[in-house]
């Protein structure tokens, strides 16, 4: 029994070793993926700010029942304008989803009516000037924008403007692509450069749907509600509700 056990005792050794060797493999190979992912993502949006000299860029996809992916931001400033506009759910993306079609806001200081005045003031809090959202179209098919920021006001000729809504077309087909295997890879990285899959908004959204007979649009509804009376972030709230450490007994009046 004993002579049994020291011709084991290496082996279970030697197991130990290789299982600490591998997970030390797997640990220092994270930060390489998310480079790896970072790369991938940001060589969508830099196009953006060499060729039309702007500030900022960000590339969202959208999906039914209010699934909105954000596949690249160049920048945090870009990175909160995004989140501001799939928070509040007013912007220049959404005013360009709705008509499928690009819009321009050459210089904020000047708009006195807006469709979207609660981002226009926060865009102006941030120090933002100038916002455009271009349509992504693959085909026929309306798949999200291409939003731009300046933080001075950005003359936007017919130049810019055709310039940017061949590049959105161009942009299309690749964003869509990486949406989908981030969605199919629940393993997937975000990171400042790729911020925005949410998830946990999807699934808040839909815990919602299933605790309180809504819609989609009146889930997410509630989740932008409770945004606004909250302070907090969207994907802090929907974080809770997939908890279960914020529920929604009732529809506020």
């Amino acid at each position: 029994m004993g002579a049994g056990s020291s011709r084991t005792l290496p082996t279970i050794a030697w197991v130990l070793r290789w299982i600490n060797v591998s997970l030390k493999a797997v640990m220092s190979s994270v930060p390489l993926l998310q480079k790896a992912q970072n790369n991938e993502a940001l060589s969508l949006c830099s196009p953006f700010l060499k060729a039309l000299e702007v500030a900022g860029a960000s590339i969202s996809v959208a999906g039914e029942l209010n699934r909105h992916s954000t596949i690249c931001v160049s920048s945090p400033l870009a990175a909160r304008l995004d989140a501001l506009q799939f928070e509040l759910g007013e912007g220049p993306r959404w005013e360009a989803l709705a008509s499928r079609s690009a819009i321009i806001c050459p210089d904020l200081a000047h708009v006195i009516q807006s469709p979207w005045p609660i981002f226009l003031g926060e865009a102006r809090a941030l120090g933002v000037r100038s916002v455009f959202s271009f349509p992504m179209k693959v085909g026929a098919a309306l798949v999200g924008t291409v939003d731009l920021c300046c933080t001075s006001s950005r003359a936007a000729d017919e130049k810019f403007v055709s310039m940017a809504t061949l590049m959105a077309g161009h942009a299309a087909s690749n964003a869509v692509q990486q949406a989908v295997r981030s969605a199919e890879d629940h393993n997937s990285l975000e990171s400042e450069w790729s911020p925005a899959l949410r998830r946990e908004v999807h699934q808040a959204t839909g815990i919602l749907i299933s605790q309180l007979d809504l819609s989609a649009t009146d889930a997410f509804s509630l989740l932008q509600g409770h945004v606004f009376a909250s302070g907090k972030p969207i994907d802090q709230i929907a974080h809770d509700v997939v908890l279960r450490a914020l529920v929604f007994s009732h529809i506020p009046e």
